[in-house]
């Protein structure tokens, strides 16, 4: 029986491993009391403080009017805080509290436990090639649908 076109079509591929380790580990998040949208919010702002909601949501991979919700929850929560610009009082930077670095912090360990056991039959060179090679994908896109740069420049 010959192959099936879906077998090595690669975006299924890529949907596939992403669903499958991303469902192992959102079983954590879940356990822990937070929410996959909710952690890639959490996770952005602790790596890089004081985003707008529009590279927030460019880099959490979701809407904008559903990050506005998810950090509006999130505030309640005292999870993050929002900020006025001291240039343009009309835009808000948004800011983990310490409150949601406690939380963060030992689900990143989790993560890391997880990636870890994912990548585990890879070896190291393996690891940084394959991770090499999906970012070089998704620039090449980047630059295809002409979004040039791909810092956050977003950011206070």
């Amino acid at each position: 029986m010959s192959e099936k076109f879906i077998d090595n079509y690669l975006l299924f591929q890529l949907a596939l491993a992403s669903h499958t380790f991303s469902e192992e580990f959102y079983d954590q998040l879940r356990a822990a009391g937070v929410s996959p949208p909710k952690w890639r919010i959490l996770i952005n702002l602790m790596d890089c403080p004081g985003m707008y909601l529009t590279a927030l949501a460019k880099y959490a991979l979701y809407e904008q009017s559903r990050v506005t919700k998810l950090v509006d929850q999130l505030v309640g929560e005292k999870l993050v805080e929002k900020r006025a610009s001291q240039q343009d009082r009309r835009r808000v930077s948004i800011h983990i509290t310490d409150k949601g670095l406690a939380l963060v912090k030992p689900l990143i360990v989790q993560a890391q436990i997880h990636e870890a056991s994912v990548l585990a039959g890879l070896t190291q060179t393996d690891r940084k090639h394959l991770k090499s090679i999906l970012r070089k994908l998704a620039k090449r896109h980047a630059e295809d649908m002409q979004v040039v740069n791909l810092k956050l420049v977003d950011t206070v």
